[in-house]
């Protein structure tokens, strides 16, 4: 086929004999076709195999392989930081405050410092009137009752106890003008002596 007459067909100024001529041409099976394509089919797949068996160089991996161990390492540190919260009721009520599960009802203008970290767990609390305590975060938790019913007393009066993880707590004043904190489980109130019974059950239902 003539290159001249080919190039004005794909210009597209042939006339409609030359056209048909050329389209003959065209529409002509090519020798060995069947072979011409195989063999280019053979190429693509060993170029497809080979970027499959080496997607990445080396060095991708071992960022990778860094990458992971800089964020486990990043999340025990994160988890090994105590996470310090300050709880404070400044309503005229009893209010409840959940810190990281150490579930809390407090009277008025009682105040909390909890302490979680990897290791120690530990909650301050500042009061005067009764406490509910739940904790279902998971640890125990040391836990220091300060009652201070006297504005400005320097003298806290205080109990210190462990309050066991999924366990339930009340605690509240012994009488009106003692300094002592009476802190019994809630399962284990019909233990305490009668008039102590009385003043437990008005603490629940704080």
């Amino acid at each position: 086929m003539d290159e001249d007459l080919l190039d004005k067909y794909f210009a597209g100024q042939c006339t409609p004999e030359e056209a048909s001529q050329v389209e003959r041409w065209l529409d002509r099976p090519a020798p060995n076709e069947k072979r011409l394509l195989r063999q280019s089919w053979r190429g693509i797949h060993a170029h497809i195999r080979a970027g499959a068996i080496r997607p990445f160089g080396p060095w991708t991996s071992y960022l990778a392989a860094a990458s992971v161990l800089l964020l486990m390492v990043a999340g025990v540190v994160w988890t090994s930081i105590p996470r310090h919260l300050e709880l404070r009721n400044t309503s005229r009520t009893y209010d409840a405050f959940d810190a990281r599960g150490l579930q809390l009802r407090l009277p008025p203008q009682a105040t909390a410092r909890v302490d979680l970290g990897m290791v120690s767990h530990s909650a301050d609390l500042v009061f005067c009137g009764d406490v509910r305590i739940h904790n279902a975060s998971g640890n125990d938790v040391r836990m220091k009752l300060n009652l201070q019913c006297a504005e400005g007393d320097p003298a806290n009066h205080s109990t210190v106890l462990t309050v066991r993880k999924d366990r339930r707590y009340v605690a509240f004043r012994y009488h009106f003008k003692s300094d002592e904190v009476v802190v019994v489980e809630e399962d284990r109130l019909f233990d305490l002596p009668l008039p102590l019974q009385q003043k437990a059950l008005k603490a629940l239902k704080i």
